[in-house]
């Protein structure tokens, strides 16, 4: 079944938070938040922050597989980019179309209302990085231990941008 692309609503709180949840679990390495940072939230927090943030969801049915988000940056000087969170897809999923389906969903949407659009991904992650390459975001920067896993290993991440706008760097 292919799956269909659609912005969150505050509805999809929960599901999005035990999705959100289960990608940290499953991907110590490939995220920078663990599973006890979210824990606590609520649905009324998860459907705050759904209601803020633009948040697509990839669904087979009516089963939510995939998720990704865009932040707005606070402040006049910094109103221009937009922040690209949470980017996470079933690993059955992953290889068909979901990816790309969340990235343009994403980007449509930011061509709209940003220049930049800005993210971190562990540098040791390349089928990310990859991914995020092909879609036209560079490396500018590298934090180095930026990551301290549950086992002790530091990871670095690679910090990307997107230009949308001619007039941005």
């Amino acid at each position: 079944m292919a799956l269909t692309i659609r912005r969150l609503t505050t509805a999809d709180a929960a599901e999005f938070h035990a999705l959100r949840q289960e990608g940290f679990r499953l991907h110590e390495r490939e995220f920078r938040f663990a599973p006890e940072d979210e824990a606590h939230l609520s649905t009324q927090d998860v459907a705050a922050r759904l209601a803020h943030d633009f948040v697509v969801g990839a669904f087979e049915g009516e089963t939510l597989q995939g998720v990704a988000g865009l932040a707005s940056f606070a402040g006049v000087k910094t109103k221009h980019k937009a922040l690209l969170w949470g980017m996470y897809l079933r690993e059955r999923h992953r290889g068909a179309g979901g990816a790309d389906a969340l990235m343009a969903a994403l980007l449509e949407h930011a061509r709209a209302t940003y220049e930049i659009v800005t993210l971190t991904v562990m540098r040791d992650n390349a089928r990310a990085l990859r991914f995020y390459e092909r879609w036209g975001f560079t490396i500018y920067g590298v934090e180095p231990a930026s990551v301290k896993t549950a086992q002790g290993a530091y990871l670095d991440e690679a910090l990307m941008a997107l230009r949308l706008a001619s007039s941005a760097i």
